[in-house]
């Protein structure tokens, strides 16, 4: 299992409190559960074969996918309703493509086509918080000559961040066993690793769906070991892992209080992140409190797994 360590700075708060060695040491895990990578898979331009074909699959296996959508261009308004609907589906994720897919060639262009795809989104999204982080997806194949610095600006504007780079069959992998060795190499380097599609057993720039088939069921097969992520939450974990810190605020063989903080826009990145603390001896269950929220979790080998918010609302442990 990889861990991240960013704990510091572990003090009793009151002269006198006796503890095992260690109580209190908390570790911010690499990825989310502990899981040893993440995987993503996206799709771009609203292709009818993901409604017909690529959710329902999805769904089947309990995998999320990321859906890279034009709500103004040619085959999304048709089956507005259906994109609605499939939008309350745990397997889905609804991401900003831009409005029409034409491309840009100057900022307030692309300053209409970001904000008019976000204005589309909200109506879609069944949890009505905003705003929110969206992930963008830069369309391809069409004029774009806004400077990266204004693509930059805007994005931030919008509380858009880029996605990773375009990566998927038939243009980089050119074979299933390619394709699988994707999520395959993604494991080995515990990294991140994406698989990007167009049409899935149709449409265009078609992944077979043979293929399509193979791919989520290695994604199954690794699911213990692989967190298939939301790239919103991806993005979100990442960013406040990236400058967390845990600290002691009080241990004792009863309970011990911690802060978790991180130095990102708490009203954007608000995502839980999974951290191990060492408990006292002969705890076998645990209380964990944060923010009026109450959970249990076991105790294996003196280490308690949980999940937590960075933020000014103290972690509360107690033995249960």
């Amino acid at each position: 299992m990889k861990l991240f360590p960013v704990v510091a700075g572990i003090a009793l708060a009151v002269a006198g409190i006796t503890r095992a060695a260690d109580s209190g040491e908390t570790r911010i895990l690499k990825w989310k559960d502990g899981k040893e990578a993440v995987f993503l898979l996206a799709f771009d331009d609203s292709c009818p074969t993901h409604l017909d074909k690529a959710i329902p699959e999805l769904a089947k296996r309990g995998l999320v996918g990321n859906f890279y959508v034009n709500p103004g261009k040619g085959a999304f308004p048709p089956r507005s309703a259906e994109w609605k609907k499939a939008a309350r589906s745990p397997v889905v994720a609804l991401q900003n493509h831009t409005f029409t897919h034409k491309g840009a060639t100057t900022a307030p262009e692309l300053d209409e086509e970001l904000a008019r795809c976000n204005d589309a989104l909200k109506d879609f999204f069944p949890d009505p918080k905003w705003p929110r982080l969206i992930a963008f997806g830069k369309p391809g194949g069409v004029p774009w000559e806004v400077p990266a610095d204004q693509v930059d600006q805007l994005l931030a504007k919008h509380h858009l961040f880029h996605r990773p780079m375009f990566h998927g069959p038939p243009f980089h992998q050119k074979s299933v066993a390619e394709c699988l060795a994707t999520i395959d190499q993604a494991l080995a380097d515990g990294t991140m690793g994406h698989i990007d599609f167009h049409g899935v057993g149709g449409d265009w720039h078609v992944t077979p769906m043979d293929w399509y088939l193979a791919i989520l069921d290695r994604l199954v097969e690794k699911k213990d070991r692989l967190w298939i992520a939301d790239n919103v939450h991806y993005h979100q974990y990442l960013t406040e892992r990236e400058s967390a810190a845990a600290k002691v605020i009080k241990a004792s063989g009863d309970g011990i209080q911690l802060s978790l903080t991180c130095q990102a826009d708490p009203a954007l990145y608000d995502f839980p992140l999974t951290l191990e603390t060492s408990v006292p001896g002969g705890w076998e269950q645990c209380q964990i409190e944060q923010g009026g929220k109450v959970t249990t979790a076991p105790v294996t080998n003196g280490v308690v797994r949980y999940e937590a918010r960075p933020g000014p609302e103290t972690i509360h442990l107690k033995r249960k």
